[in-house]
């Protein structure tokens, strides 16, 4: 059996994959440091496991991972990024 596991759904840089039978599996796509190699890689990173789908969206939204907290300068640009996850979400749930 190949230990690749099906990916469900991709929102922005976070996307909901299929670990078993009763779990999914929440990842984000980052800069990650390698301190072997003393550079930064972007690749996927595992954020949680969540019961279902639904739950799944509500850990993204909850964990504010699709907010890029480098682009946030004060609260306004806080709240826009709020406001637009939660539209990128509101999309989802629509579909």
């Amino acid at each position: 059996m190949s230990d690749k596991k099906k990916v469900i759904m991709t929102i922005g840089n976070c996307r909901i994959k299929d670990y078993d039978t009763h779990n999914v599996m929440v990842e984000r796509y980052e800069n990650v440091f390698i301190p072997q190699n003393k550079e930064t890689v972007q690749k996927w990173v595992f954020k949680g496991y969540c019961a279902s789908m639904l739950k799944a969206l509500l850990f993204i939204q909850r964990n504010e991972l699709l907010i890029d907290r480098k682009e946030i300068k004060d609260l306004d640009g806080f709240i826009q990024h709020v406001k637009k996850s939660n539209a990128q979400l509101m999309d989802v749930v629509r579909e």
